[in-house]
């Protein structure tokens, strides 16, 4: 047979080959979409800073991104998220608004989150967890996905479901201490105090030095009525951090005391 014969009778085999070569470098996280190292940087270190519960400097770190890029679409819905979370529907409309200027040629999955901020803004109570779920079929090796998802399933008040998503994410993440966290307050949410309590101790295990588990565990102890454990865990998140937990610690030792009295 002759050389070049046998090169067109390779050639389907060869495309093949390419074909699977092309899917085996498919994208196994969510790609994040910025032309600047230095804004990449910053908004790395504001989502530690946004799963450690630093959330003023997570907030800083965000605006220091978008002021490196003004198009870099993740911070600003971050932002928008985070003012969402907390009911105040004046920010989020203004930071989802600037997330959605961006000119940014946005991969898969931040135009899914893109989608999710647009239902939001069209509707404050939408259900965005059919569109969250894709960004699961679509990165099922990313926890990011199962947080985006779970955090879908929360605002819609689907704790079971956010309780499955955090599992999922923890399976899969080299950093399951900040998951362990929202696992617990889930778990609160449908008084399986028994499994919160697993999860805020082994949020404390993975995390000993800093004083959100303890104030995690400490709201915990608040939950179940064992006011005096909840002081010594605020207390305990106010010595590692003094910026922490005193007010809530002096509420726990107060009704505490109350309680004492009541039994004398």
């Amino acid at each position: 047979m002759k050389k070049t014969n046998a090169l067109v009778l390779l050639l389907p085999v060869i495309m093949v080959l390419v074909t699977l070569c092309k899917q085996e470098v498919k994208e196994t996280k969510i790609p994040i979409t910025t032309d600047s190292e230095t804004a990449l940087a910053s908004f790395k270190d504001g989502v530690t800073a946004f799963e450690r519960v630093y959330l003023n400097k997570a907030m800083e770190l965000f605006d220091q991104a978008m002021a490196e890029d003004p198009d870099f679409f993740m911070p600003a819905y971050y932002k928008s998220l985070y003012y969402k979370w907390f009911g105040n529907d004046e920010e989020f409309r203004k930071n989802a608004e600037i997330a959605l200027q961006s000119q940014a040629e946005l991969s898969e999955g931040e135009l899914l989150f893109k989608a999710m901020l647009e239902q939001w803004l069209a509707d404050p109570e939408a259900d965005v967890t059919e569109t969250a779920k894709q960004l699961v079929e679509m990165y099922p090796e990313d926890p990011q996905a199962y947080m985006g998802l779970a955090t879908a399933q929360t605002l819609v008040n689907d704790y079971s479901g956010a309780v499955e998503s955090y599992k999922k994410a923890i399976e899969i993440t080299e950093d399951p201490a900040p998951i362990y966290n929202m696992l617990g307050y889930a778990y609160i949410e449908l008084e399986q105090y028994e499994e919160a309590d697993a999860a805020f101790s082994k949020y404390i295990e993975l995390e000993p030095d800093l004083p959100n588990p303890y104030d995690s565990k400490g709201d915990y102890y608040m939950q179940i009525e064992e006011y005096g454990k909840a002081y010594e865990s605020y207390m305990k998140a106010y010595e590692i951090d003094s910026l922490w937990s005193y007010n809530k610690a002096m509420n726990a030792k107060a009704l505490h005391d109350s309680l004492q009295v009541e039994k004398e």
